[in-house]
C-alpha cells in the first residue's frame, strides 16, 4: 500500500502546483494600460483604466481613440459581455461577468471571467519572435477562448467576437469597403478605408491598409458582416450568426458594420479546446524611405514568404500551438532572468516587452526585377517620428537582450541616409522624419538638433552592439562616418554649450548640461575601444576621453552629487548616462563617483521614483533603471526599482506606460508621452554583462519589495513551491 500512497501524494503535489501556476511568469495587478493587441506601430490596442472589461471600449495606443472590439460568452442562453461596451437603446448588451483571475506576462494578457456556471479564459497573445523575422513581422495577434464548467455541471456555451471600422480610423464619417472570403483553410473578414491615403496618418492612426478578423473553419463556427444591433442582437437570441455579408458599403458609423464570428462549443464540462481568432492590421508598402533624393517603398519582411495576406493569416492561425509554446518560453526565460535581480524588476521588464517590440517593423526593398529583396533588410522604429536616435538609445538594452541583429538593422537606415544624403554634417541627425511611416529625412522639430545627444547615442549604441555580438562590420564599412562623428565628440563633449537634450522637456536645457557631457565623453572612449578591437590606434581619442572625464569631475562638482550644469553647485542631476561607463566597461570614472551618486539617489527618492534632477519632479522609468545600474549597492538599486514598480502598479494613468511622469504624484503630467519604445531601457540591468542575456547581478528578490504587491508575492511563492514540490515529488516517485 505504501507505494500507492507515495504516488498519490506525488501526483497531488504536482497537481497543486499546476493548478496555481497563474502569476508564475507574470504579475496579477492591473496597471493603467493593459496590452491587448499590441504588435506594430499601428496595431496597438489597449484596455485602459479600471472600468470592467465588458463595460469599456479598448483604445488605440496611438491616440487613445476607440478601437471597438466586442466579446461575448453565451452560457445556457444568458449573454455575458467580457470585452467592449456594447449597448442598444440605452441598455447594455449582456451581463458584466466577474473577473476571477488576471495576469500579464511579457507576451500575453490573460483574463478569466466567471459567467454563471462557466469560467471563460480569454488570452490575448502578441507574439514576440526576435529571431524569426517572418513571424516577427507578421502584423497579427491571437485571441483564444477556453470555457470550462466551474460547478461540475454541464453547460451550453457559445462565444463571439466582432470588430468595427474604428480599427481603421477615429473619424467615423469615413467610408469603408469590406469582404468575406471563405475556403477550406480560412474564413477571413477584410475591411479598409475608401479612398486609401498611402503613407498618410492622422493623429498616429494610419490612413491606408487593411484590417483583418479571421478564424479557421470548424464545426460550430459561423460568421457575419452586418450592423451592430443585427449581429450582436442575433447572437444574443440564437447563439450563432447567419454566414452572410452585408454589401452596403458605407461610413464607419452608419449602422456600425461589424465583422463578427461565433463558435458554438456545445455542452461542456471540462476545459474546451481553445477557440482562436486572429486580428490584424496590414499595409503595403509599409515604409517610405528617402535618401539622396531617391524614394524607396519598402514592404514588411513576411511578404517575402507569402503570396497574399490570406496565406499569411492562414499560416498564422495554423501556427497557434507553436506560437503559444514560443510565447511561454519567452515569458519564462525573461521572468527567470529578471527575477534574479528582483521580483519588482521582473514586473518592469514584463510590462515593457510588448510596448517596445510593437514599435518596430522589419522591411525589405523591391529589386529592379520587381521582386522583394530579402537580402536588403532594414528595421524602422515608430510612431513618434522615425528612428529617433534618443528612442533607439533608450531601448537598446531590450534589443541587446532579445536579438542584437535587430539593433544593427535599425541603425542601417540612419547610417545609409548620412552616407547618401549629400549633405555633409559632422554630427548624427536626430531621426529620419517627423511622421511615421515616412522616413523622408531628419525632422524640423524646434527641439532639434540634439547634435551631441544623437552623436553620443549612435556611438554608444554601436559600441554596445559590437560588444554584444563581436561583429565589427557596421563600423568597418562606415569608418569615415564614424571618424567624423568621433571628431565631433572630441571637439564638443566636454563643453557642450547650449544644446537640447533627451530630457530637455523635463529638466530644461541648461548650458553645459553635465549628463549630456557624460554621454559625449563616454561615447568618445567607446569609439577608442572599438578602434582597439579593430587593431587600430585609438590612443588619441582614448587619452582625450580620459582627460575629459577627469576635468568633468571638477567642472560638475556640487555640494551634493554632481551639478545639473557646470558651475551651478546648488543643483544636482542623477547623471544616468554614467551607466554607459559600466555598461561598456570604458573605465573612465573611479568608484568614488559611483559612491557619490549612490548617496544622492538614496537621499532624493520620492514616492514613485527618483527625479531626474533638482530642477524637476519629473522622471522616467527607463532612466531610473539606468541610474539603478549606476548605484554602488543592492539596497539603493532595489530602492530605485521598487519606486518604479510602485508607479506601474498604482494604475493612476489610464494610458499605456508613459515615458515621463511625476515622481511625487505618480501620474503623467506631460502630454502625449505614452506608449513609447524608450521604456525598453528598463532592460539595462539584464545586459550589463553584454555576453549574456541573463544578468549576473546579485540576486535579492526581497529587496525593495512592496508589501502590497500581491502579484510579486504570488509569483515568488509559486517559483519556490515549484522547486520544493518538484524535489519532493521526484523523490517520492523514485521511492515508488
Amino acid at each position: 500500500m505504501w507505494w500507492w500512497w507515495k504516488n498519490v501524494l506525488a501526483v497531488t503535489l504536482l497537481s497543486t502546483v499546476t493548478f496555481d501556476l497563474q502569476g508564475v511568469y507574470g504579475f496579477t495587478y492591473t496597471p493603467g494600460g493593459v496590452p491587448l493587441a499590441v504588435k506594430s506601430p499601428f496595431l496597438s490596442t489597449w484596455k485602459l483604466g479600471s472600468v470592467p472589461m465588458g463595460r469599456d471600449w479598448p483604445l488605440s495606443g496611438g491616440n487613445l481613440g476607440i478601437t471597438a472590439w466586442v466579446g461575448f460568452a453565451r452560457v445556457d442562453d444568458v449573454l455575458y459581455s467580457f470585452l467592449g461596451a456594447p449597448a442598444a437603446s440605452g441598455s447594455w448588451f449582456g451581463r458584466s461577468p466577474k473577473t476571477k483571475d488576471f495576469e500579464i506576462t511579457a507576451t500575453q494578457t490573460i483574463y478569466t471571467f466567471e459567467c454563471g456556471g462557466v469560467d471563460v479564459k480569454v488570452t490575448f497573445i502578441s507574439p514576440i519572435e526576435p529571431s524569426d523575422f517572418t513571424r516577427l513581422s507578421l502584423p497579427f495577434v491571437y485571441v483564444s477562448i477556453i470555457a470550462s464548467s466551474n460547478d461540475g455541471a454541464s453547460h451550453r456555451v457559445q462565444v463571439y467576437s466582432d470588430l468595427t471600422g474604428e480599427w481603421l480610423s477615429e473619424d467615423v464619417r469615413k467610408t469603408m469597403t469590406w469582404s468575406t472570403t471563405k475556403s477550406d483553410n480560412l474564413i477571413l473578414h477584410t475591411f479598409s478605408l475608401a479612398p486609401q491615403n498611402q503613407f498618410q496618418t492622422t493623429d498616429n492612426r494610419v490612413e491606408y491598409g487593411q484590417a483583418y478578423h479571421a478564424m479557421l473553419p470548424s464545426e460550430g463556427v459561423t460568421y457575419q458582416i452586418a450592423g451592430d444591433r443585427v449581429v450582436r442582437g442575433g447572437f444574443n437570441t440564437t447563439g450563432h450568426l447567419n454566414n452572410t455579408a452585408d454589401t452596403d458599403f458605407r461610413a464607419i458609423s452608419n449602422n456600425w458594420p461589424c465583422f463578427s464570428f461565433a463558435k458554438d462549443l456545445g455542452d461542456i464540462t471540462g476545459p474546451s479546446p481553445p477557440v482562436v481568432f486572429a486580428v490584424g492590421l496590414s499595409r503595403d508598402p509599409a515604409i517610405s524611405y528617402t535618401a539622396s533624393g531617391t524614394q524607396q517603398s519598402r514592404s514588411l519582411f513576411y511578404r517575402t514568404q507569402f503570396s497574399s495576406d490570406a496565406d499569411a493569416i492562414s499560416f498564422f492561425l495554423n501556427d497557434y500551438d507553436s506560437a503559444v509554446t514560443s510565447a511561454n518560453n519567452f515569458d519564462s526565460k525573461l521572468n527567470i532572468a529578471a527575477s534574479q535581480i528582483s521580483s519588482n524588476y521582473a514586473d518592469l521588464t514584463i510590462l515593457a516587452a510588448r510596448q517596445v517590440a510593437s514599435h518596430i517593423e522589419v522591411t525589405v526593398s523591391t529589386g529592379s526585377d520587381g521582386r522583394l529583396n530579402a537580402s536588403d533588410v532594414m528595421v524602422f522604429m515608430g510612431n513618434d517620428g522615425v528612428n529617433r536616435m534618443e528612442e533607439i538609445y533608450a531601448s537598446t538594452p531590450f534589443w541587446i537582450y532579445t536579438n542584437p541583429e535587430i539593433l544593427r538593422l535599425m541603425l542601417l537606415p540612419n547610417i545609409r541616409w548620412h552616407r547618401l544624403a549629400g549633405t555633409e554634417t559632422s554630427y548624427v541627425a536626430d531621426d529620419l522624419g517627423d511622421t511615421y511611416p515616412q522616413a523622408s529625412g531628419p525632422s524640423s522639430s524646434l527641439l532639434r538638433p540634439k547634435a551631441l545627444e544623437s552623436t553620443g547615442n549612435m556611438m554608444i549604441v554601436t559600441a554596445a552592439l559590437i560588444k554584444a555580438t563581436g561583429n565589427t562590420a557596421i563600423i568597418s564599412e562606415n569608418a569615415d562616418l564614424y571618424k567624423t562623428w568621433a571628431d565631433y565628440l572630441k571637439a564638443n563633449a566636454l563643453i557642450p554649450g547650449i544644446q537640447s537634450t533627451t530630457d530637455g522637456v523635463m529638466a530644461g536645457a541648461p548650458s553645459n548640461d553635465t549628463n549630456l557631457a557624460l554621454k559625449g565623453i563616454i561615447a568618445l572612449k567607446a569609439y577608442a575601444d572599438i578602434l582597439s578591437t579593430l587593431g587600430q590606434d585609438g590612443s588619441t581619442y582614448s587619452d582625450t576621453a580620459k582627460s575629459y572625464a577627469s576635468q568633468w569631475q571638477s567642472l560638475a562638482e556640487a555640494s551634493f552629487g554632481f551639478a545639473a550644469s557646470y558651475g551651478d553647485s546648488g543643483s544636482w542631476s542623477i547623471c544616468y548616462n554614467l551607466f554607459a561607463d559600466k555598461w561598456l566597461k570604458t573605465g573612465l570614472f573611479p568608484e568614488s563617483v559611483f559612491q557619490k551618486m549612490g548617496s544622492l539617489y538614496a537621499s532624493n527618492m520620492n514616492n514613485y521614483g527618483l527625479p531626474l534632477g533638482s530642477r524637476t519632479t519629473l522622471t522616467s522609468s527607463h532612466w531610473m533603471v539606468f541610474a539603478a545600474g549606476v548605484a554602488p549597492d543592492i539596497t539603493t538599486r532595489n530602492l530605485i526599482i521598487s519606486a518604479a514598480q510602485d508607479y506601474i502598479q498604482n494604475g493612476k494613468d489610464a494610458m499605456p506606460w508613459p515615458s515621463i511622469y511625476d515622481s511625487i504624484a505618480g501620474n503623467a503630467t506631460v502630454a502625449r508621452v505614452y506608449n513609447r519604445p524608450a521604456v525598453g531601457g528598463v532592460y539595462a540591468l539584464l545586459v550589463q554583462d553584454l555576453g549574456s542575456t541573463v544578468s549576473t547581478a546579485n540576486s535579492n528578490s526581497g529587496g525593495g519589495s512592496n508589501g502590497s504587491n500581491s502579484g510579486v508575492a504570488l509569483r515568488s511563492a509559486n517559483l519556490v513551491l515549484i522547486y520544493i514540490f518538484s524535489i519532493i515529488s521526484s523523490t517520492l516517485l523514485c521511492l515508488a
